[in-house]
Formats: structure tokens, C-alpha cells, sequence
């Protein structure tokens, strides 16, 4: 597997058509409606509360047994039906323990999907093997997000809704920008020899392109996911999303080291906002990354031209942060260049 929207796809899929152990099956239709949860086109937030009520059943197992989180699940999987599927019903059993719906106080709900920080690919790929291997890996506990980081996510996505939603109304459309307005379009896209033609054409792709972002923000079906194949260097990365999305008709940017090591840094939550929006930028209008701020996102005729500029995710989040007044004239100077 390769996305989240593979393994929701396929936890979708287990969940309609097998069934688990027999009190399994029927809390997890009847107390936790968790065949509702999963819906075409993303979880449902009328039964998010199905979720917890999984932990909370997993911990009673346990205390019950006297056994670990491997030999519940495993347990849960093992009575139900098709007998040969097993270890994709214990999968995904792992899979809903580590999905969360966080709504951090004055901030944006969103999904997490917190794996364990031991595996190192989908959940689906790493339960495999005989039945130690299966359940040794099923217990795993310790989550790549903590409770605080994943609260985080929440307020920086409240940020970003926010900046988005301020950039828009100052936009106004080709002709309801005001000057300021149009001067910060010029600053951030347009290069050195660009004119009216070039300003039109950044007022119009920024409204539309600011529009389906905020829509992704305020969406009640965005997932925040880690991604497996940067696990050795995810303190490298803030973030990543799929070009044009993934396909499964609900949001999905997946949050690394570095994003979380801002989080109690309340001076760098714009930053984690902008990564929010650089990420949405790529998922909902396939932008690309031609530079980074590092590398400075002054526009250039020779080197960072317009056609980069205004295709460019960082050059997006930057641009929106300043639109709506959270951009720092330091933080500015330090990438404007």
C-alpha cells in the first residue's frame, strides 16, 4: 500500500463484507456502528464516538484476560468469518484502535490516524506472518502522534481555516481586490516582467485556488495521517500531500517530525498553519514544490518566474499568511528573498 485512502478503502471493504467473533460483531455494528463510520467518501462524524467506545472495549478484554492488545485483537479476528481472513480483520481492528476525531477547545475537528511507532509500513502490510509475528506486532501501542500533537493539529487546522477565509474575503474576485491587495499579489507571484495580464490571471487562480482550500479545511471528513515510507527521516519533513488528492473524495495530508516539534511553541503555530495550506494547495489544486523558503520565494524573471511562482505550494501558504495579517515582517524578510 502506498496512501491512507488504500487502507481506508480497505478497512471499508473488511468491515461490509466479514464478520468478527460473535460479541465482537455485534458491538462493533450495534454499540459502536463502526459499519456507518467508514462511509464512501469519508468517516462520519455523527458516530466518531464508535471509536473510543473500540479502546474502550479493547482495555476491558484485557483486564478481562489478563493479556495484551495483540491476543484481544487477534482473538476478536480469529472467531469470525471468512475463516482464511484473519489477519485482515485484525488489521483493521488496529487500524479503527489508532483513528482519533480530535476537536481541540475554540479549534477544527479533524481525523488522526496515529499508528504505532514501531511499524514501518500500512497496517495491512505489517500484520503478516505466522501468529507470534502477528500478534507481537498487534500489540504495539506507542503511537507516532501524542495526544498533545494530535490537539495541535487541530488548533494550527483552526489557523489555517481562518487565514484562508480572510485571504478569500480580501481577494474579492478579479475586480473586488483592493490595491493592498493586488500590491501583495504582485510581491509574492509576479516577477520582474509581468503586467495587468499576468496580475489577472494570479487574482483569478488565487480566488478559486483559496476557495477549494478553505472547503478542504472546514471539511468534516479531512484526515491527518502519518506516512510510512519517511518513517527513518520524518524529522526531515513537515509535511506532504498527494497531487490532486488521492482519489477516495475526502482530503488527506499526512504530518511529520518536524511539524510536531513545533507543538507548545504557540510562536510557531503559523508555521504549521502555512504547512496545512502549502499541503491542501498541493491536494486540491495540484500544485507543485519548485522552491522551498529556505531557498527564498522572491519572484524572478531568470530564476523563480511567474509560471513557478504562482504553481508553487510554499509561495501559496506564505502569500496567504501575509494576505491575512499573520506573517511577521521578520519571518517575511527571512523568506522573501
Amino acid at each position: 500500500m502506498k496512501t491512507f485512502t488504500e487502507a481506508y478503502r480497505k478497512a471499508r471493504d473488511v468491515i461490509s463484507r466479514q464478520e468478527f467473533e460473535g460479541d465482537w460483531e455485534s458491538y462493533l455494528t450495534r454499540k459502536c456502528q463502526i459499519d456507518k463510520l467508514f462511509g464512501a467518501k469519508g468517516m462520519s462524524k455523527s458516530v466518531a464516538s464508535g471509536l473510543e467506545k473500540v479502546r474502550e472495549k479493547v482495555q476491558q478484554e484485557r483486564k478481562k484476560s489478563g493479556t495484551d492488545m495483540g491476543e484481544v485483537i487477534y482473538a476478536a479476528a480469529s472467531g469470525g468469518k471468512p475463516e482464511v481472513s484473519v489477519k485482515d480483520r485484525a488489521a483493521t481492528l488496529k487500524m479503527i484502535h489508532h483513528t482519533y476525531r480530535i476537536a481541540e477547545k475554540g479549534g477544527q475537528a479533524v481525523w488522526v490516524y496515529s499508528p504505532p511507532k514501531d511499524d514501518i509500513g500500512w497496517v495491512y502490510d505489517e500484520i503478516v506472518g505466522d501468529d507470534v509475528t502477528v500478534k507481537t506486532r498487534l500489540a504495539r501501542e506507542t503511537e507516532i502522534f501524542s495526544r498533545q500533537e494530535m490537539r495541535w493539529m487541530s488548533s494550527s487546522l483552526n489557523i489555517a481555516r481562518k487565514v484562508c477565509g480572510d485571504a478569500r474575503v480580501k481577494l474579492g474576485g478579479i475586480t473586488g481586490a483592493n490595491q493592498k491587495t493586488k500590491d501583495l499579489v504582485k510581491h509574492w507571484f509576479l516577477d520582474d516582467k509581468c503586467g495587468k495580464e499576468e496580475l489577472t490571471t494570479a487574482l483569478k487562480t488565487l480566488s478559486s485556488g483559496l476557495r477549494k482550500i478553505s472547503v478542504a479545511c472546514e471539511s468534516s471528513t479531512l484526515v491527518f495521517a502519518d506516512y510510512p515510507d519517511w518513517r527513518s527521516v520524518r524529522s526531515n519533513y513537515y509535511g506532504a500531500a498527494f497531487r490532486g488528492g488521492e482519489g477516495g473524495g475526502f482530503p488527506v495530508v499526512y504530518l511529520e517530525g518536524a511539524f510536531t516539534r513545533l507543538t507548545g511553541n504557540s510562536g510557531k503555530m503559523w508555521l504549521c498553519a502555512e504547512t496545512i495550506i502549502h499541503e491542501l494547495s498541493h491536494h486540491e489544486i495540484s500544485t507543485q514544490d519548485h522552491r522551498y523558503d529556505d531557498a527564498g520565494l522572491k519572484p524572478d524573471s531568470v530564476v523563480f518566474p511567474f509560471a513557478k511562482a504562482i504553481d508553487n505550494a510554499d509561495s501559496w501558504g506564505y502569500f496567504a499568511l501575509d494576505l491575512a495579517g499573520y506573517l511577521s515582517k521578520a519571518d517575511h524578510d527571512r523568506v522573501w528573498k
